[in-house]
């Protein structure tokens, strides 16, 4: 019923929907207007498609960059291998449930950006009714605000699996918090088919149940090992991978294409700074090295901090274990865009927040990267 001083869900989702559409709704202006005054990157050869080819859907298409194009192979043709770089090694939930979409809404482009806008409504509700179970008010909305003006979460509208990842993972821990384990191990189940990071899941609710058994501060009860359904999302891709390639571990072998093969996850962000060169010639490779590295190292320290000031064992783990594993690959590419999907980290923010200077000082830095990040991708530039 109530949730903190008699506020009903349905008051919580009202409030929620409204932070969702005055600030997603702000960036959606100021990309139409950036969009106005900017103009695509030419002379693309990653461009091989455009979603919406028309001149006047010019701000549509710009959702639709990068790895959507591998999404819309899998949504369109299912998996193939295509050389040395492949769609296998991406996961099948959102471009099959674009695909699925699409039939009844007339395209899985579509599809695809309204499944990654409502699913990121979603998970903020979800993420906002942790918080009120940890904190006030204030600091609960303060957390939602930050997620949405992170640097990279322009993606959480894109064509790209963010945002679902987003809701499978905070939906998936607000019911094991609640001790709904059939409820959460499904959740954690469509993250494992989402997201490869799904699996931190995993680790981190059977960590934390082994320790509250061992502690005798838990029974063991059948109904957690529901949360077996997170790595069964893996064998069910894998079982996919089996019929349409015929190489179950096609989507791990074929991640080399990128670069990726597996190190000690804390040398990868020291490695890639120490390569960084630092007369910072104008190029678009050095300054996007130096800005993930960077980032890689603040989330490790805000997973630690948390961990210091006792934040719940399993909200610190996911930011601690959904950084470390992309870290593994040997790899800082593309990491401010698998830290935005770590919403724990930004209760652990919004509390270092609660000093109004501070605040002010964050939220400009993270609009000014928003703006600056979310351009680039809109332009067919990298940006995570």
């Amino acid at each position: 019923m109530g949730l903190v001083e008699g506020m009903s869900y349905k008051k919580a989702f009202v409030r929620i929907m409204l932070l969702f559409l005055v600030w997603r709704g702000g960036l959606f202006v100021f990309d139409f207007i950036g969009m106005n005054f900017t103009f695509e990157r030419v002379n693309n050869t990653n461009k091989d498609y455009q979603a919406y080819p028309q001149k006047e859907r010019y701000f549509l298409d710009g959702w639709f960059r990068w790895d959507s194009g591998w999404y819309k192979r899998i949504a369109e043709k299912g998996y193939y291998i295509e050389g040395r770089q492949s769609n296998v090694a991406f996961f099948p939930l959102f471009p099959y449930l674009s695909r699925y979409l699409g039939y009844i809404v007339g395209s899985h482009f579509l599809a695809g950006f309204l499944i990654s806008n409502f699913s990121t409504l979603f998970a903020t509700f979800f993420m906002y009714l942790i918080a009120l179970s940890m904190t006030d008010e204030e600091r609960a909305k303060r957390a939602v605000i930050l997620l949405l003006l992170f640097p990279t979460s322009f993606f959480f509208s894109a064509y790209y699996t963010e945002g679902l990842f987003l809701l499978t993972i905070t939906g998936s821990t607000y019911f094991f918090l609640k001790k709904r384990y059939i409820l959460s191990g499904l959740f954690g189940m469509a993250a494992m088919l989402t997201r490869s990071t799904g699996i931190i899941l995993f680790f981190a609710f059977g960590l934390f149940l082994l320790y509250e058994i061992i502690k005798k501060r838990e029974k063991f009860s059948p109904q957690m090992l529901s949360l077996l359904f997170i790595p069964m999302g893996l064998l069910a891709f894998m079982l996919i991978l089996k019929f349409q390639v015929g190489d179950p571990f096609a989507f791990s072998k074929y991640q080399a294409g990128w670069g990726r093969h597996f190190v000690f996850p804390l040398l990868t962000p020291f490695l890639e700074l120490y390569r960084v060169d630092w007369s910072f010639p104008r190029d678009d490779v050095n300054m996007q090295k130096f800005m993930e590295s960077i980032t890689s190292i603040i989330f490790l320290i805000i997973a630690i901090a948390m961990m210091i000031k006792r934040y719940h064992p399993v909200l610190w783990m996911i930011v601690l274990f959904g950084t470390l594993m992309p870290l593994s690959t040997g790899k800082v590419m593309s990491m401010i865009r698998f830290c935005g999907v770590l919403f724990p980290a930004f209760y652990y923010i919004a509390d270092l927040c609660e000093d109004r200077k501070t605040e002010r000082f964050v939220i400009f830095l993270f609009v000014f990267f928003l703006a600056l990040y979310n351009l680039r991708f809109m332009n067919w530039f990298w940006a995570g």
